[in-house]
């Protein structure tokens, strides 16, 4: 009698032990929970430190920026003239959208503001369209300052601007730059660009 009552007894002791092992098995072969939020926390950390690099950059200076006359050029009664800007400072600092540009007579007065353009049409869209630069100390941007030596209607000649005055993009002191263009239909300037030819690359 006791013998056949002990066979039930075994056999529920190895169904317990089994489904512990079950659950067990179960327990280590699921995914740890803790991956995916290590990495969104990596990304986001990345992301900010990005965007705080950038805001804690400020807008060039004129005391910061050597501004020169570049190279010139023409082409069917169209005058090129390239304004750059260097960084002669130790920090970087950006230039974004357009520089302020006026013609000047012989004796130093404002004759004439420049229109903004670009690529050659005149710009009445947002500013944040335009590039941002980023201008590390000792690298240059530069601008192109358009002007037509073609008389217009029945004149015969045009006034000639002795000079112009170069107010870096947002900035507020302006620079003489030591360059004369003429004046048939008055000044029009571009976008800065990274580099010396005033154009995208």
């Amino acid at each position: 009698m006791n013998s056949e009552r002990s066979h039930p007894v075994r056999w529920t002791v190895v169904a317990t032990v089994a489904a512990v092992a079950l659950v067990f098995a179960a327990c280590s072969s699921s995914p740890p929970a803790n991956p995916s939020a290590s990495t969104s926390t990596s990304t986001t950390h990345q992301a900010t430190t990005t965007t705080t690099t950038r805001a804690g950059l400020s807008n060039c200076s004129s005391t910061q920026l050597t501004v020169s006359a570049g190279m010139g050029s023409g082409a069917a009664g169209t005058i090129g003239q390239v304004v750059v800007f260097e960084n002669t400072g130790t920090a970087t600092c950006l230039l974004h959208a357009f520089p302020g540009v006026a013609g000047l007579d012989a004796a130093g007065n404002q004759v004439v503001q420049a229109t903004r353009e670009v690529n050659l049409a005149p710009f009445s869209g947002s500013t944040s369209t335009l590039p941002t630069i980023q201008l590390t100390a000792g690298s240059t941007a530069s601008a192109l300052v358009f002007a037509s030596d073609v008389p217009v209607g029945a004149a015969t000649s045009c006034v000639t601007y002795a000079g112009l005055l170069v107010t870096p993009p947002n900035a507020f002191q302006s620079v003489h730059v030591d360059v004369t263009m003429p004046g048939c239909a008055g000044l029009r300037v571009g976008p800065v660009y990274p580099g010396t030819t005033g154009m995208a690359s």
